[in-house]
């Protein structure tokens, strides 16, 4: 999506989404790609009823591409410029794969249900697409405009094992908006951005190719963590300080980076 120098921060800012092309170099996105195969080896996966989706999540400490990958200095500034924000921290990395023909869905969600212990939401996710991702191929669907609409639901923070649609959460009004969701469309090195307050899912892949996406969790670093909205047994997992700001330690800054000592 071609657009004018400085327009990017008011088009996240309107549609709750945004795409970047070839964000990603190509010597880059074949590490990349090497990366998820090594992580996600292309074996006969056992098949699931309603089709796979598998989510690897942490890739970044078993691969160096994929390290490399969540400390890539032009996603931080994207991230900073879609958030508006001076820096930000690396919330987590995770790979998805829907393999060809038995791909499953993804279900109408915003990604606030499952991070919204962060005080503001001020969070996004980064997807860079590994391999062409269309339609059939069980694409990235989004509703433009409905980070508007605030959270939906309760936070259910690392204590569900799916995704669970929202529909049954939105207004008739909202939920007839889900006819004109934006199917996005991405070729190899292409990046999409949303707000966790987004609303978005996908359909089955239905073709013969693979669906291969890394995901890139961020968050403005000045939002605090409500460890009450965490499980008790995983405030552990989330430092902070004494005003809930998240360790850079275990949540790095990708924002400005640290210029080296001359």
């Amino acid at each position: 999506m071609n657009r004018a120098p400085g327009t990017l921060a008011a088009d996240f800012a309107r549609d709750g989404w945004v795409v970047v092309r070839g964000a990603i170099a190509p010597d880059d996105l074949a590490s990349y790609l090497a990366g998820f195969d090594a992580c996600v080896p292309a074996v006969n996966y056992p098949r699931r009823k309603g089709g796979v989706v598998w989510e690897v999540g942490t890739p970044s400490r078993h691969h160096p591409a994929l390290l490399a990958a969540a400390r890539n200095p032009r996603l931080g500034a994207l991230a900073a410029e879609v958030l508006a924000c001076a820096s930000v921290q690396l919330l987590n990395d995770t790979l998805l794969y829907k393999p060809a023909r038995q791909g499953g869905p993804v279900e109408w969600h915003q990604d606030y249900t499952y991070v919204g212990y962060l005080v503001p939401p001020q969070a996004i996710s980064i997807r860079i697409a590994l391999v062409a991702e269309d339609a059939d191929s069980g694409a990235q669907h989004v509703v433009s405009g409905s980070h508007l609409w605030g959270p939906l639901g309760d936070v259910r923070a690392l204590s569900d094992s799916k995704v669970d649609s929202i529909v049954p959460l939105l207004s008739p009004a909202h939920a007839a908006e889900l006819a004109d969701a934006r199917t996005l469309a991405l070729e190899p090195g292409d990046v999409s951005i949303h707000h966790c307050l987004t609303l978005h899912g996908s359909p089955p892949n239905k073709s013969d190719r693979h669906r291969k996406t890394l995901v890139l969790r961020m968050f403005d670093a000045a939002s605090r963590c409500d460890a009450a909205l965490l499980p008790e047994a995983m405030r552990g997992h989330f430092p902070a300080d004494q005003e809930g700001r998240l360790s850079t330690d275990a949540f790095p800054i990708v924002y400005p980076l640290a210029q080296s000592a001359p």
